[in-house]
């Protein structure tokens, strides 16, 4: 192989192929010792074209391609020339090397026009669109780790660039055009969802359930009977009513299933929708991961994910963890020689950088293991008890049912039922097969109808319509539930741990208070009047100390800021001093970075200036205050810091961190540009510029919210990193602590250092969390755990999952929140408000009290009904209601009355005035086994009136009509009983003018009464029933208004049934 070296770069000659045709010429980055045995080394060009010596490059460099870091300032805007020099004398390097060449290989230059145009359309780009590169390429790119080679050959970063049609600087275009193409071309950053279970799986599985099938299979055999002793038309709507109702729970169980599941993927999806910065026309633009494209400039920043597969060209210290695509479980470190490749989905650990995207959506690495992860059958703590009860219930029901089936039949076969004459319906010999066949049949049918009205199948569908209701309202109110386990937790939680940057406060920084040039200022619009030098320094620091940017858009006076809350407020001061952020950038040459470390807190950057360089420092107050040997005075002379000056400092430290304010302090250390490091590692010898005061005010309403959850016995703990007099200043403003005592107070290394019972001891106490770290979260709800408390963690960090995973109910910030605190969180906190997850709490117990309504109302419709058909038949050997009676109160009042006491909306006043119940306490409480109780004593001592004409003077008669207008009666009473009984559920807790103005709850009601009307007097034929008197309807009326007295005696109001 022929090999020429220019410069960096490399050209080298491959031998001629076996069809005759020339070597291909390619162009590579040199390396030292990189030929082979068989190369032959071509001389260096001479030095007016670009070739001679050239410094070699560190490990360290913060740019890949054509520019380093370590290399003279002068070669370095050189190079591009020099490069552009190499490719113009292309033709004679081709000489050069077929002078090396064997004569085979110079007979075979010469090509005949089809050779020509062969070789022409092979360096076409290989994909339409116009661009240089094809999709399989920069697939085959990054793909298996990435291919160092592969990108060598497309002269790194910087060509890529070229072939993308895009800047590493500006970016790409933003116009609506440029971003179709490229995604019409490459593609776009999404990833198909795996399609959920279609309507007919939940249709299959609710048709699975054992006991429709026993009574659907009952009511068949039935209906066969019924057919073979009387005919076909005989009686059939008593089947058919039973086959439909069965039927109509199975499809209504179905579309609330079908229906939940449908919204969690549209949960799923809106969790997946992350909005991150891109740099597009030299402009940093907030967008969609959706809206990534091929060619994109990405910042990246620890604690972040990354949008989709690409290289890096900027890094510092960046650490990626590759675990979900590798399988790997160790850090992987990022550079710009060995390891430059970034893998979408790789969360950012440490350090930053920006990277180039090659490939997005489902060419990417994750895109080939994508799979959406469905909604799995776990049974929720609601639906657990609901089962055991529903099963519980049902057994006994069918005890009941059976039993008075069994009475009603033995009474019929031993004689002891009469006719209307006084004679015995069954005499042995007489009574024909069919009589006593229909006499059975009836009987069972009537048990059958028993069980359909009386088993609380409908417990779980209230369940559901609960939760699928509840969830879909808290959208609106910026919540989304990943978990419905943890969300019916959350009603039980006695203790949150909450961050307190971005959701007790606004996230919103800015200076209010410098020390700065011997000057202290609280009006930073007198900033200006520092020193000049000091000034020149302190902007010097501001502009190239940072992660963010300053943009400065035409016709607009204020300038667009970005990157974190800390940078943009250090940046907006910067420009109160007067900083031209670009032109201070330019004014010297970044030599090395080291990044800001929250463990650490400080950052620093090394710079050259000329023959001067400069390494600039910031960090927290007093950690940058420990390393200062001087400070800069108001002659711009630094002066020595003694001990009196040390307190000085401090003091003010101390005064700034007890008004709430964060403390940040700049420095800088001068050195010759000989003894410039190349790394730098920690702060020394430094000179203190400024100590600046932060502030991020609280919040408004999360004073309120936090009185609200202390009126609710929940506990809030603030968790942060500040020092503990800014923790206790912000602690007091938010309405945490009420003095400044500092007995709740305890920091990360106190609480590292206790023992474990004595963390137990102490971690109920403790209301300020101050200087903690994540792994100090994690022990201090593992230690609210041991002592029986219910915890609620937030995270935002990409330290935080561990804390997440370990609480009850852990919270995630949509704003603020990483990629991985989001995937590990239960609920996600869309707009990063403490008082929405206040407003979370107030759901979850509204929830529970919508729950704990549905099942006593349902369990008194089963009860009740059960009672007074066991009572008729045993003490009166009678059914008072018939089969289409039962499916009525099933279908009808039951259903809407499910709906009336399921849509109520919450009150947070009166949901948080009291305790949270506990999480293993049971569902129905005492209070509501009396409430039924009293309830079904009422409905049978009511039952025994009705049938004593004397008592309450009904006057059926003596025709054969009595005994129709008696089950009539009854059967209205019973409806009216279960219509009041609803008032009286929603009542506990509510005034009646505030039940009034609830629209659903009077809808349902006056749709129930209704109903009942139309049947009673126009399809009587159908319930078996006869029209009522205006007397009669009165009473039934009167009878269940007194239901409603009779439940609430001797019961006070409460917001809770509780034990």
């Amino acid at each position: 192989m022929v090999v020429f070296e220019l410069s960096m770069f490399r050209f080298w000659k491959r031998p001629s192929n076996p069809k005759g045709g020339p070597g291909d010429i390619e162009v590579g980055l040199a390396a030292a010792g990189g030929y082979s045995n068989d190369d032959v080394a071509v001389p260096h060009l001479p030095e007016d074209l670009g070739g001679g010596s050239v410094p070699e490059a560190e490990s360290g460099d913060l740019e890949a391609g054509l520019v380093t870091t370590d290399l003279p300032s002068s070669w370095r805007r050189g190079t591009l020339k020099r490069v552009s020099r190499a490719l113009a004398f292309y033709r004679v390097i081709s000489d050069m090397l077929r002078r090396n060449t064997t004569s085979d290989d110079q007979s075979l230059v010469q090509h005949d026009d089809d050779d020509q145009e062969a070789e022409q359309s092979a360096n076409e780009p290989s994909t339409s669109g116009g661009f240089g590169i094809g999709l399989d390429e920069l697939v085959q790119l990054v793909k298996d780790g990435g291919s160092l080679e592969a990108l060598n050959r497309y002269n790194g970063v910087h060509g890529l660039t070229t072939l993308l049609k895009t800047d590493l600087k500006s970016g790409i275009d933003p116009c609506v055009d440029e971003i179709q193409h490229r995604r019409n071309t490459f593609g776009s950053n999404t990833y198909p969802s795996r399609k959920g279970k279609r309507f007919w799986c939940f249709l299959w599985r609710a048709c699975k359930l054992s006991h429709f099938l026993v009574i659907f299979l009952a009511q068949v055999i039935l209906s066969l009977l019924r057919v073979n002793t009387k005919g076909i038309f005989d009686g059939w709507y008593v089947e058919a009513c039973i086959i439909l109702a069965i039927l109509l729970y199975i499809i209504v169980r179905a579309i609330i299933e079908y229906k939940q599941s449908r919204q969690f993927e549209i949960l799923r999806k809106e969790k997946r929708n992350v909005h991150l910065e891109v740099i597009r026309s030299g402009r940093r633009f907030l967008v969609s991961n959706y809206d990534i494209v091929v060619g994109d400039i990405v910042p990246l920043k620890n604690g972040g994910q990354v949008p989709a597969d690409g290289v890096l060209f900027v890094a510092n210290s960046l650490i990626v963890d590759e675990q979900e695509i590798t399988g790997s479980d160790e850090y992987v470190q990022k550079d710009l020689q060995r390891n430059p490749f970034l893998l979408s989905g790789s969360k950012l650990i440490d350090g930053i950088g920006t990277m180039l995207v090659t490939s997005v959506g489902m060419n990417t690495a994750w895109g080939f293991k994508m799979e959406i992860p469905q909604e799995t059958d776990e049974e929720k703590p609601f639906q657990g008890y609901l089962k055991w009860l529903a099963i519980s219930a049902s057994w006994s029901f069918v005890l009941f049912a059976s039993v008075a089936c069994s009475v009603r039949l033995g009474r019929y076969f031993s004689g002891w039922t009469k006719k209307s004459d006084g004679t015995p319906m069954f005499i042995y010999g007489i009574t024909t097969a069919d009589e006593a066949t229909e006499f059975v049949i009836t009987s069972l049918s009537f048990g059958i109808a028993t069980i359909v009205v009386a088993v609380p199948f409908g417990l779980s569908i209230a369940v559901r319509l609960n939760l699928a209701k509840t969830t879909r309202k808290m959208m609106t109110d910026k919540l989304l539930v990943q978990s419905l386990s943890a969300f019916e937790r959350m009603g039980s939680v006695t203790t949150i741990l909450c961050h307190q940057t971005g959701i007790l406060t606004l996230n919103q920084m800015s200076v209010v208070d410098v020390w700065a040039g011997g000057m202290r200022m609280q009006d930073m619009d007198n900033v200006s009047q520092l020193p000049p030098f000091l000034k020149e320094l302190i902007i010097e620091g501001i502009a190239q100390n940072t992660n963010g940017s300053v943009v400065f858009e035409t016709g607009v006076t204020e300038p667009e800021l970005y990157g974190s809350p800390t940078e943009q407020a250090i940046l907006s001061f910067g420009n109160k001093l007067g900083m031209k952020f670009n032109h201070a950038r330019s004014a010297s040459l970044v030599r090395h970075t080291i990044p800001f470390s929250p463990k650490k807190k400080y950052g620093g950057v090394a710079l050259q200036i000329g023959a001067h360089a400069h390494a600039h420092w910031k960090g927290s107050a007093k950690t940058i205050l420990s390393s200062c040997e001087r400070y800069m005075d108001g002659a711009n002379n630094p002066r020595g810091i003694d001990d009196e000056k040390r307190k000085f400092f401090e003091g003010t430290i101390e005064e700034m961190c007890n008004k709430g304010l964060r403390c940040a302090a700049l420095a800088y250390q001068p050195c010759e540009l000989e003894s410039l490091p190349t790394t730098i590692k920690e702060p020394r010898n430094l000179v203190l510029l400024a100590i600046i005061g932060i502030k991020d005010p609280c919040r408004p309403g999360t004073r309120d919210a936090i009185q609200l959850c202390n009126s609710g016995s929940v506990k809030v703990c603030m968790v942060m990193d500040y020092d503990v007099l800014t923790a206790q200043a912000i602690a007091i403003e938010c309405g945490i602590l009420t003095d400044a005592s500092g007995r709740n107070i305890r920091t990360g290394a106190q609480f590292r250092e206790l023992t474990d019972p004595q963390r137990e001891q102490i971690a109920g106490d403790i209301l300020v969390f101050a200087q903690s770290s994540p792994d100090d979260n994690l022990l201090l709800v593992q230690a609210l755990k041991k002592r029986g408390h219910i915890v609620a963690a937030t995270g935002m960090g990409i330290h935080d999952p561990k804390t997440l995973r370990e609480a009850h109910v852990s919270l995630a910030m949509g704003v603020g929140g990483t990629a991985a605190a989001k995937e590990n969180s239960d609920i996600i906190i869309l707009d990063d408000n403490f008082a929405t997850i206040v407003k979370c709490i107030i759901w979850s117990r509204s929830l529970y009290t919508n729950v704990q309504r549905s099942i006593l109302f349902r369990l008194t419709v089963s009860v009740s009904a059960l009672a007074i058909c066991v009572v008729e038949v045993v003490v009166y050997d009678a059914f008072p209601l018939n089969v289409v009676q039962f499916l009525w109160l099933n279908l009808v009042i039951d259903i809407l009355g499910a709906l009336a006491l399921a849509y109520r909306p919450s009150s947070g006043h009166h949901l948080m005035g009291k305790p949270p119940v506990g999480i293993r306490d049971p569902l129905i409480t005492k209070a509501m086994w009396s409430k039924l109780i009293i309830q079904v004593i009422y409905l049978v001592l009511s039952l025994v009136l009705i049938n004593s004409e004397k008592l309450l003077k009904l006057k059926h008669g003596h025709t054969g009509n009595a005994e129709k207008v008696m089950n009539t009666f009854v059967f209205n009473s019973l409806v009216f009983c279960l219509v009041f009984n609803e008032f009286e559920i929603r009542s506990v807790d509510q005034t009646f003018k505030q039940i009034l103005r609830e629209n659903m709850f009077l809808v349902t009601i006056t749709s129930t009464i209704i109903s009942q009307i139309i049947v009673i007097e126009l399809a009587g034929f159908l319930s078996s029933s006869t029209r009522l008197d205006l007397k009669k309807w009165v009473t039934t009326s009167l009878l269940g208004l007194l239901s409603q007295v009779a439940n609430r005696y001797p019961y006070p109001v409460n917001q809770y049934y509780r034990n």
